[in-house]
């Protein structure tokens, strides 16, 4: 199949797009966008422009003579499909509306809607987010007779999410399952699908995996989607699970027309289920497959590129590349080491207001960036005090939050009646309504296998033909059964933002928060009325605006698409939520072994090279000035502990890097920062006497019988000493503490 591009040829010129990409694209990138036949894989460094290149991709296949409605096109974020479609429509207008563009969930959910029947659900079936599923393994297990404490629900679920990632499904789990965890957690994905088919719902993992089941179950529908999608193109192929691989591989036959882009550098999801390999494999699993690498870096410059470059060679298992960049060699990297995590957390302080001062910045051009979400704690500490605005990526998500839980709920029931989640999360926010008559409506959907909202209209009937007076629980369940019933008759005939507005009314939900007058009722009413004004939103900006597809929408909600980079504020994240992003200026905290890299000592080999592929994720967000920092001391599981600094640090060549070593003296008060105006005054370690001292000398004062004084368990005596240098050690007898074992150089002792 040939294609030309007839408009380049208008009167002898080439079309606008034709100019934007000779003029915009290097000559790798010009490569990539216009190879659009058979497959090819597109290996784009960090920061070599990958989004620009698919954006231009999808809008040259237009202009090449291919319809919109045959493109394809799979991310996995919301915020980058959106990103995307803005930049087509800019280029080639609202061809770009006919474009199927989103993440692999949105997309085969919007598929399961139609064709959902065949494979045993109705088309309005419900998305259960990861609280929800939990809840519904706790249920399955108690149902089965099992204790939840431990394993807990959680663990259960993730377990249970890893078999689906690897499309291991329950009768062939059943068959391998050996020890009692695995039967037990057999059993529970044996009767919690049971209980999905009969909810009419499905899981996150279940958005991948029925589209499998409903393809490989229904040759005409394979066909039809394998005709319509004719171009296919994923984003960060390299985060991909077997689910995901084994959808793009059925439908892009026969055609074979699929581009997939990637970078297997920043492979950092193996947790949740991607698989490395697939990109890896990619050329020998497509036939005929193209590969082309985009390798010039337009992010960052030249000395944080040089350090990415020292940390990711040690990887084993890679596809070579060279990144290179015409940016400038830009300031040195800086290693920060600190006596403590407060230490560190002042030192981001410290350093934050040094460099917005003289590179005349925003707050919003720094992420602080941790390995995981416990160590922001300490960070956000210093924030605070010091008055320094910022925001948390990765923390309650609003459409997570009780009250826009509670609401949502019965929004779900009028669209899925089956939904017996969300039918019991209605029952337990009704006064009056305790478990016990929960479980009494559980047991006859169980004894009859029907959802809940029927044996609730059962139990209602039986009442009224008894014709007596209600009880007070009576009454509530009649309540409760008439107000579903009411909005379930009108619910075509108001918009979604109409019908949203009158649950809340009814049910005086508002106006109970007003009542209550508390912050807390303050905050939670304003999350309500912004859930309000965000279903309106969408049937403004919808078309053909449904229920369901709202419902669907807000379920399939992401961090980053929650992410306001239009606050002046600092960002506070965790490494793998910043994949994507760019800052001019980052910090990533906690370079220590036992936290980065995540406990290490019990990696395997390739664990720790996805540990090390983090770290150069990390460490390429930066645009101009990049800290990397640990401590020698921090405060877990309840106590103070002395770290190691991290092995990857070992990998590095300091002598091309600015080195701040931590010291210590006799008599050290606590660095602390405060603000004067606009500026933080830092002061450091003293003696009291206000001036900066020397390195306390190998510490050879402290002798055996040296009386010394620690912050934390107070006055002691040193009973014996043993080692040299950085690990001498000191037995001390504590008065109160009793005998600790603390190593000299990071136990900041005071002598006498």
């Amino acid at each position: 199949m040939i294609f030309l591009i007839y408009s380049h040829f208008r009167e002898g010129k080439l079309s606008k797009l034709q100019l934007d990409i000779n003029k915009e694209l290097n000559p790798a990138q010009r490569e990539a966008v216009e190879n659009i036949e058979g497959p090819c894989m597109i290996v784009a460094g960090a920061g070599s422009g990958k989004t620009r290149v698919l954006t231009y991709k999808i809008a040259y296949l237009i202009e090449s003579g291919i319809s919109p409605f045959e493109i394809l096109a799979l991310t996995f974020t919301n915020k980058a499909a959106n990103e995307m479609k803005e930049r087509i429509y800019k280029l080639i207008g609202n061809s770009a509306g006919h474009i199927w563009m989103g993440t692999f969930h949105s997309v085969f959910a919007r598929i399961l809607r139609h064709e959902a029947h065949l494979i045993g659900f109705d088309r309005n079936f419900s998305i259960y987010d990861d609280d929800d599923s939990v809840k519904q393994i706790e249920e399955t297990m108690k149902q089965l007779g099992y204790m939840t404490d431990n394993p807990k629900p959680k663990t259960v679920s993730n377990m249970i999410g890893g078999l689906k990632n690897k499309m291991i499904m329950p009768d062939e789990f059943v068959s391998t399952a050996a020890m009692p965890i695995e039967k037990l957690v057999s059993n529970v994905y044996t009767a919690y699908q049971q209980k999905l088919l009969r909810n009419n719902a499905m899981d996150f993992d279940d958005l991948l995996i029925n589209p499998i089941v409903l393809f490989k179950s229904n040759k005409e529908v394979l066909e039809k989607y394998q005709s319509r999608f004719k171009f296919i193109l994923v984003d960060e192929y390299q985060d991909t699970n077997k689910a995901q691989y084994e959808i793009v591989k059925l439908l892009s036959q026969p055609e074979g027309n699929i581009s997939v882009v990637g970078d297997d550098a920043q492979s950092i999801y193996r947790w949740r289920g991607a698989e490395i390999e697939n990109i890896l494999k990619f050329e020998s699993d497509f036939e005929g497959c193209k590969v082309l690498k985009l390798e010039q870096n337009y992010r960052s410059t030249k000395k944080i590129l040089s350090l990415a470059d020292e940390v990711i060679k040690n990887n084993k298992r890679q596809i070579k590349k060279t990144l290179f960049t015409i940016n400038n060699d830009g300031d040195d990297v800086t290693l920060n080491e600190a006596m403590t995590d407060r230490d560190e957390a002042l030192l981001i302080i410290k350093n934050t207001m040094k460099e917005l001062t003289s590179l005349k910045l925003n707050f919003k051009d720094v992420v602080v960036l941790y390995r995981t979400n416990a160590q922001s704690r300490v960070i956000e500490d210093a924030l605070r005090t010091n008055s320094i605005p910022y925001i948390i990526v990765g923390g309650v998500k609003f459409y997570q939050r009780k009250e826009i839980k509670d609401v949502l709920a019965y929004l779900k029931l009028l669209v899925n009646s089956k939904d017996d989640e969300a039918m019991t999360r209605i029952l337990k926010l009704r006064e009056g309504i305790g478990e016990q008559t929960i479980d009494k409506i559980k047991n006859m959907s169980g004894e009859n296998n029907v959802p809940m909202y029927e044996s609730l209209s059962k139990l209602i009937s039986e009442v009224d033909e008894q014709n007596k007076k209600l009880n007070r629980i009576e009454s509530e369940l009649s309540k409760v059964y008439s107000l579903l019933e009411k909005y379930k008759h009108v619910r075509n005939d108001l918009s979604p933002g109409e019908l949203a507005g009158s649950i809340v009314d009814e049910l005086g939900i508002i106006k109970n928060y007003k009542i209550e007058g508390t912050d807390e009722a303050f905050d939670r009413m304003n999350n309500v009325q912004e859930l309000l004004s965000g279903i309106s939103e969408y049937a403004d900006t919808t078309e053909n605006p449904t229920l369901e597809g709202f419902l669907q929408e807000v379920s399939l909600v992401t961090d980053l698409d929650n992410l306001d980079d239009k606050k002046n504020a600092v960002t506070l994240m965790t490494i793998h939520s910043a994949k994507g992003l760019e800052f001019p200026i980052v910090f990533i905290t906690g370079l220590e072994d036992g936290i980065f890299p995540l406990s290490s000592s019990s990696l395997s080999l390739e664990e720790m090279e996805e540990e090390r592929r983090l770290f150069y994720v990390a460490i390429t967000r930066a645009m101009n000035k990049l800290y990397i920092s640990y401590a020698l001391q921090r405060y877990r599981f309840g106590s103070m502990s002395y770290q190691m600094k991290s092995r990857f640090l070992n990998e590095i060549d300091l002598t091309k890097i600015k080195f701040n070593k931590a010291y210590q003296v006799r008599g050290s008060k606590p660095k602390t920062a405060r603000q004067q105006g606009s500026s933080i005054q830092y002061e450091f370690y003293d003696n009291g006497s206000g001036h900066e001292k020397e390195i306390f000398d190998e510490f050879y004062s402290i002798k055996k019988g040296t009386v010394v004084f620690h912050n934390n368990f107070g006055k002691g005596k040193v009973i014996d000493l043993s080692g040299r240098g950085d690990s001498r050690k000191a037995q001390i007898q504590f008065d109160k503490a009793g005998v600790k074992s603390l190593i000299l150089k990071y136990a900041n002792l005071r002598v006498g």
